[in-house]
Protein backbone atom coordinates (compact mmCIF):
# COMPACT_ATOMS: atom_id res chain seq x y z
CA UNK A 1 0.00 0.00 0.00
CA UNK A 2 3.00 2.23 0.33
CA UNK A 3 2.75 5.02 2.45
CA UNK A 4 0.04 5.91 4.29
CA UNK A 5 -1.70 8.82 4.47
CA UNK A 6 -4.33 8.42 6.52
CA UNK A 7 -7.52 10.53 7.66
CA UNK A 8 -7.36 11.24 11.81
CA UNK A 9 -10.72 10.31 13.10
CA UNK A 10 -10.77 11.05 16.55
CA UNK A 11 -8.46 11.89 20.18
CA UNK A 12 -9.56 9.54 22.98
CA UNK A 13 -8.25 10.83 26.75
CA UNK A 14 -8.58 9.18 29.82
CA UNK A 15 -11.09 12.47 31.40
CA UNK A 16 -13.48 10.88 28.13
CA UNK A 17 -13.22 7.06 29.09
CA UNK A 18 -12.94 7.72 33.10
CA UNK A 19 -14.22 11.09 34.06
CA UNK A 20 -13.92 10.45 37.52
CA UNK A 21 -10.19 9.32 37.54
CA UNK A 22 -7.68 11.56 38.48
CA UNK A 23 -5.16 13.20 35.85
CA UNK A 24 -1.57 13.80 36.17
CA UNK A 25 1.08 15.34 33.88
CA UNK A 26 2.61 12.16 31.49
CA UNK A 27 4.91 11.61 29.41
CA UNK A 28 3.61 9.25 26.78
CA UNK A 29 5.11 6.84 25.07
CA UNK A 30 3.64 6.11 21.62
CA UNK A 31 2.36 2.59 20.77
CA UNK A 32 1.13 1.51 16.98
CA UNK A 33 -1.62 -0.56 16.54
CA UNK A 34 -3.30 -2.10 13.72
CA UNK A 35 -7.10 -2.93 13.75
CA UNK A 36 -9.53 -4.38 10.78
CA UNK A 37 -12.34 -4.76 9.85
CA UNK A 38 -12.76 -7.81 8.34
CA UNK A 39 -15.42 -9.49 6.16
CA UNK A 40 -16.10 -13.25 5.24
CA UNK A 41 -17.55 -13.84 2.20
CA UNK A 42 -20.98 -13.51 3.47
CA UNK A 43 -20.26 -10.16 4.74
CA UNK A 44 -20.11 -11.29 8.22
CA UNK A 45 -18.18 -8.88 10.39
CA UNK A 46 -15.43 -10.24 12.85
CA UNK A 47 -15.20 -9.54 16.75
CA UNK A 48 -13.22 -10.87 18.77
CA UNK A 49 -14.22 -11.68 22.32
CA UNK A 50 -12.31 -12.80 26.08
CA UNK A 51 -14.39 -15.54 28.10
CA UNK A 52 -12.56 -13.24 31.00
CA UNK A 53 -14.79 -9.94 30.53
CA UNK A 54 -17.41 -10.88 27.65
CA UNK A 55 -16.41 -7.79 25.88
CA UNK A 56 -16.32 -7.69 22.05
CA UNK A 57 -13.53 -5.60 19.84
CA UNK A 58 -12.13 -4.89 16.58
CA UNK A 59 -9.06 -7.56 15.29
CA UNK A 60 -6.29 -6.47 15.63
CA UNK A 61 -3.36 -5.36 18.12
CA UNK A 62 0.03 -3.75 18.49
CA UNK A 63 2.81 -3.40 15.11
CA UNK A 64 5.62 -4.45 15.96
CA UNK A 65 8.80 -2.25 15.49
CA UNK A 66 9.98 -4.43 12.17
CA UNK A 67 6.35 -4.34 10.20
CA UNK A 68 4.56 -1.72 8.11
CA UNK A 69 0.86 -0.90 9.56
CA UNK A 70 -0.55 -3.04 6.34
CA UNK A 71 1.83 -6.18 7.49
CA UNK A 72 0.98 -5.80 11.15
CA UNK A 73 -2.91 -5.86 10.24
CA UNK A 74 -2.68 -8.89 8.02
CA UNK A 75 -0.46 -10.77 10.86
CA UNK A 76 -3.03 -9.84 13.80
CA UNK A 77 -6.38 -11.04 11.58
CA UNK A 78 -4.14 -14.69 10.84
CA UNK A 79 -3.72 -14.42 14.62
CA UNK A 80 -6.49 -13.62 16.20
CA UNK A 81 -9.03 -14.99 13.67
CA UNK A 82 -7.46 -17.38 11.59
CA UNK A 83 -7.90 -15.51 8.60
CA UNK A 84 -5.90 -14.54 5.52
CA UNK A 85 -7.02 -11.12 4.73
CA UNK A 86 -6.35 -8.94 2.08
CA UNK A 87 -6.95 -5.10 3.05
CA UNK A 88 -9.15 -2.79 0.56
CA UNK A 89 -8.16 0.94 2.24
CA UNK A 90 -7.52 2.36 5.42
CA UNK A 91 -10.76 3.78 7.34
CA UNK A 92 -8.63 5.98 9.26
CA UNK A 93 -6.96 6.66 12.43
CA UNK A 94 -7.64 7.49 16.03
CA UNK A 95 -5.40 8.14 18.90
CA UNK A 96 -5.86 7.95 22.27
CA UNK A 97 -3.92 8.70 25.39
CA UNK A 98 -3.61 6.24 28.27
CA UNK A 99 -2.43 7.88 31.35
CA UNK A 100 -2.12 5.08 33.76
CA UNK A 101 0.25 3.09 31.12
CA UNK A 102 2.00 6.50 29.59
CA UNK A 103 1.18 5.18 25.74
CA UNK A 104 -0.15 6.95 23.17
CA UNK A 105 -2.38 4.71 21.24
CA UNK A 106 -1.80 5.83 17.17
CA UNK A 107 -4.70 2.94 15.94
CA UNK A 108 -4.99 2.46 12.03
CA UNK A 109 -8.08 0.60 10.94
CA UNK A 110 -8.02 -1.05 7.70
CA UNK A 111 -11.45 -2.39 5.75
CA UNK A 112 -10.54 -5.96 4.69
CA UNK A 113 -11.97 -9.00 3.27
CA UNK A 114 -11.10 -12.74 3.53
CA UNK A 115 -9.15 -14.92 1.27
CA UNK A 116 -10.00 -18.15 1.07
CA UNK A 117 -11.68 -20.41 3.95
CA UNK A 118 -11.72 -19.21 7.14
CA UNK A 119 -8.53 -21.30 9.45
CA UNK A 120 -7.72 -21.08 13.15
CA UNK A 121 -6.67 -18.61 15.61
CA UNK A 122 -2.81 -18.41 16.08
CA UNK A 123 -3.71 -17.79 20.36
CA UNK A 124 -0.87 -16.85 22.69
CA UNK A 125 -1.17 -19.07 26.01
CA UNK A 126 -2.27 -15.85 27.42
CA UNK A 127 -4.74 -15.26 24.75
CA UNK A 128 -6.16 -19.10 25.17
CA UNK A 129 -6.30 -18.97 29.25
CA UNK A 130 -8.19 -15.19 28.86
CA UNK A 131 -10.43 -17.37 26.27
CA UNK A 132 -10.24 -15.51 23.43
CA UNK A 133 -12.69 -16.50 20.73
CA UNK A 134 -14.02 -14.68 17.34
CA UNK A 135 -17.15 -14.34 16.43
CA UNK A 136 -19.08 -13.53 12.83
CA UNK A 137 -21.99 -11.20 13.14
CA UNK A 138 -24.15 -9.15 10.62
CA UNK A 139 -22.43 -5.67 10.21
CA UNK A 140 -25.43 -4.54 12.15
CA UNK A 141 -25.20 -7.14 14.99
CA UNK A 142 -21.68 -5.67 15.16
CA UNK A 143 -22.82 -2.52 15.89
CA UNK A 144 -25.38 -3.54 18.19
CA UNK A 145 -22.48 -5.44 20.21
CA UNK A 146 -20.40 -2.47 19.83
CA UNK A 147 -22.94 0.25 21.07
CA UNK A 148 -24.07 -1.58 24.39
CA UNK A 149 -20.43 -2.03 25.19
CA UNK A 150 -19.77 1.64 24.55
CA UNK A 151 -22.90 2.21 26.47
CA UNK A 152 -21.13 0.21 29.49
CA UNK A 153 -18.13 2.13 28.84
CA UNK A 154 -20.60 5.25 29.58
CA UNK A 155 -22.36 4.01 33.38
CA UNK A 156 -18.78 3.02 34.64
CA UNK A 157 -19.78 -0.66 34.26
CA UNK A 158 -16.52 -2.08 32.27
CA UNK A 159 -14.03 -1.76 35.04
CA UNK A 160 -10.89 -2.94 33.08
CA UNK A 161 -8.71 -0.10 31.97
CA UNK A 162 -7.61 -0.84 28.44
CA UNK A 163 -10.71 -3.10 27.17
CA UNK A 164 -12.84 0.72 27.95
CA UNK A 165 -10.16 2.87 26.15
CA UNK A 166 -10.60 -0.04 23.10
CA UNK A 167 -14.42 -0.61 23.24
CA UNK A 168 -14.31 3.23 22.61
CA UNK A 169 -12.00 3.13 19.60
CA UNK A 170 -13.73 0.07 17.66
CA UNK A 171 -17.29 1.38 18.55
CA UNK A 172 -15.81 4.81 16.50
CA UNK A 173 -14.52 2.87 13.84
CA UNK A 174 -17.52 0.90 13.35
CA UNK A 175 -19.26 3.78 13.41
CA UNK A 176 -17.14 5.38 11.04
CA UNK A 177 -17.68 2.60 8.20
CA UNK A 178 -21.23 2.06 8.82
CA UNK A 179 -21.14 5.75 7.70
Amino acid sequence: MGEIKIKKLLTITQAEVFPNMEEVETVFEDRLTGKSIVLDNEGKMALVGAAVNNIYTLPGGGIKTNESVEEGVIREAREEIGCVIHMESMLGVIDDYRNRDKKHCISYCAIAKVVGDKGEPELTEEEKENGLHVIWVSKEEAFKILEEEMSKVKTGDINFYNTAFNVMRDFEFVKKYLG
